[in-house]
């Protein structure tokens, strides 16, 4: 087995919204959310459709951006829903 020193493993999250919000007001508020940490977090939004949506980020920082989603205060009311290593995982759901 190959250690990916260089590329870091990923962890892919699968989310519901509010069905009133489009695909780059999803991305810039999860970017101005992980911008609060410094920058610590790097995201990107893999797939989004009406319903759901999957974002990619690094194995150490999965626990982190979980709980910057489920906080209740926000207006897209962003729930996460699963937490996988691949994108076929969350794909069969």
């Amino acid at each position: 087995m190959v250690v990916k020193q260089n590329r870091g493993r990923k962890r892919y999250i699968l989310f519901t919204h509010s069905v009133s919000t489009t695909r780059n007001q999803v991305n810039r508020f999860l970017n101005d959310k992980c911008k609060e940490l410094n920058g610590k977090i790097r995201l990107k939004l893999m797939k989004y459709d009406s319903k759901r949506g999957i974002i990619r980020v690094d194995h150490k920082l999965a626990k982190q951006a979980r709980e910057i989603m489920n906080r209740n205060d926000t207006e897209m009311k962003i729930q996460t829903v699963r937490t996988s290593g691949t994108l076929k995982g969350l794909e069969k759901e």
